[in-house]
């Protein structure tokens, strides 16, 4: 028999880290960017979403590694993060914000801890025909929506090759 606790038994020491994303919806447009990375802020990026409804622009700030909000609250989490973008962007600065809203995932993503990577199982299981994907299997990438895309390949790859095919599905890194 085949030994599988010891793969299925490291998913135990993978650790959850949150992500929270506030959502704002504000009288006139913050910036032409499509996307901007914040450095030294609460947020981390901001996304324009553009123009909704007529006279709405709409902002999503995201936070990874959210703990430090869990204290906070969505309250002051919202008050944070929309000074924080009235203080980065001058055509909010007497803008009038519509509404927001704060999502939390607490369960977004496993943490990047030292040694994580031991604990992250191979694509190909111990388990005959069973094949995983997702961010937290062993991709050589941290646990990213393009870490679960080549985690997909992985496995497929992995899949192939129990049917006997050698193909490489996986794309090389750019350089």
């Amino acid at each position: 028999m085949i030994d599988r606790e010891p793969v299925f038994a490291n998913l135990r020491n993978l650790t959850h880290s949150p992500i929270t994303s506030v959502h704002a919806w504000f009288d006139r447009n913050a910036t032409e960017l499509p996307h901007v990375v914040l450095v030294d802020c609460l947020g981390q990026w901001v996304f324009n979403r553009g123009a909704g409804s007529p006279g709405e622009y709409y902002l999503q700030v995201v936070v990874s590694a959210a703990r430090l909000l869990r204290d906070l609250g969505r309250d002051e989490t919202e008050r944070r993060v929309v000074a924080e973008l009235r203080d980065l962007f001058p055509p909010l600065k007497d803008a009038k914000l519509l509404r927001a809203k704060v999502i939390t995932d607490h369960l977004a993503t496993f943490s990047a801890t030292p040694g994580v990577d031991r604990n992250r199982p191979p694509q190909q299981s111990p388990v005959p025909n069973l094949f995983l994907a997702g961010d937290w299997t062993a991709t050589g990438w941290p646990a990213t929506m393009e870490g679960a895309v080549r985690s997909g390949y992985l496995a497929a790859e992995a899949l192939l090759k129990n049917l006997g095919q050698t193909v490489k599905c996986l794309q090389p890194d750019l350089h």
